[in-house]
């Protein structure tokens, strides 16, 4: 039977770990065994730190603390699992000394995968809320002389001969404004406050308006566009919202993919969730450390405004749900957007 102190210890929701000055495990408890993705067995006294698979990073910390003999607190690591698995952990390490010598280390560790999350959703809140009051007032000024210049671009082409040489000017005038008032709306939408007008829809409404606010655009580029789901599926949201996030990410894939490429629109349902996944064949996204590709104005194409994923993300919070991004191992992205399901109705009687 345990005694006291190893039922204490099993007990805990954190990964507790004791080595001795070799870095071997004295022992460890089964939440160790969970964050770690390996089987209590692995764990077993005499066991050398460094052998355990997945606990590279831990491992090295912990021989750092073996050796130096100085605590450790509040530092972080990530772990990256085989299923694909990323854990932001968060560990503080005792040093054990008897007579002034070093007899052991114990570390304490937990997942802060979900903390970390929240706190760079927050900080990406606070951004969008300064920039917003920025760029509004600078970007609504540029909205009339961009107007009155389209205005005299189309005059000139109305007054102007087809074989006037001229006219491609003209055109290009014309041309070049439209660019500019799309990307004017694009900061506008990034700066204004919105109101969600929430009602009941379903996920094959919402997949079928983002297909035709898409499908100009992959036509264009000879870019095959699917979108699939099964029917009545309910969601509690704002339709044309919810529409135009995932737009902006699929119309994202559209210019990422060659020409022939494929972008597709898929719809799940896992518990109470719905989950839309934007799929495309391109070349991907290589992100370097600290990059996000929903931080305001970062982007990896050229001319772009690095505003379409952030407005997309903005949205979906706006809607208690998440964004996440993945570049796939063989090429092609995939982004997955969760929305809350809506109860279903109740029967009538």
């Amino acid at each position: 039977m345990l005694d006291l102190y190893e039922q204490i210890v099993n007990s805990l929701g954190s990964g507790v770990i004791a080595l001795d000055p070799k870095g071997r495990i004295i022992m460890a408890n089964p939440a160790a065994a969970a964050y770690l993705d390996v089987d209590s067995s692995v764990l077993a006294p005499g066991t050398a730190i460094t052998d355990v698979p997945n606990a590279g990073p831990l491992a090295s910390v912990l021989l750092e603390v073996t050796q130096s003999g100085q605590p450790l607190s509040r530092h972080e690591i990530t772990l990256a699992l085989p299923n694909g698995t990323v854990k932001q952990i968060g560990l503080s390490a005792s040093v054990h000394t008897e007579e002034e010598a070093l007899n052991g280390i114990i570390v304490l560790f937990t997942d802060m995968t979900e903390r970390v999350r929240l706190e760079r959703s927050a900080e990406l809140n606070r951004q969008l809320a300064a920039l917003g009051e920025l760029t509004a007032g600078v970007v609504h000024e540029l909205r009339n002389p961009v107007s009155i210049i389209s205005g005299m671009a189309e005059l000139l082409i109305r007054k102007l001969e087809p074989e006037d040489e001229r006219m491609n000017a003209a055109q290009t005038i014309l041309r070049e404004t439209a660019d500019l008032e799309r990307l004017i709306s694009q900061f506008l939408g990034f700066a204004r406050p919105f109101e969600l007008q929430r009602g009941k829809c379903t996920a094959d409404a919402i997949v079928d308006r983002t297909v035709q606010l898409c499908i100009r655009r992959a036509e264009q580029k000879g870019v095959t566009l699917e979108g699939q789901s099964p029917a009545n599926i309910r969601i509690h949201a704002d339709l044309y919202r919810v529409a135009q996030a995932l737009s902006n990410i699929a119309n994202n894939a559209i210019e990422a993919v060659p020409p022939g490429g494929r972008v597709s629109i898929r719809v799940a349902v896992e518990d109470s969730e719905v989950v839309f996944e934007i799929e495309d064949n391109g070349p991907g996204i290589s992100l370097m450390p600290g990059e996000d590709v929903f931080r305001p104005f970062f982007t990896k194409k050229e001319g772009g405004t690095g505003l379409g994923l952030t407005i997309a993300h903005r949205i979906i919070a706006a809607h208690e749900g998440t964004v996440k991004f993945d570049s796939e191992a063989v090429g092609g992205a995939c982004f997955q957007v969760r929305l809350p399901r809506a109860n279903p109705d109740p029967p009538a009687t």
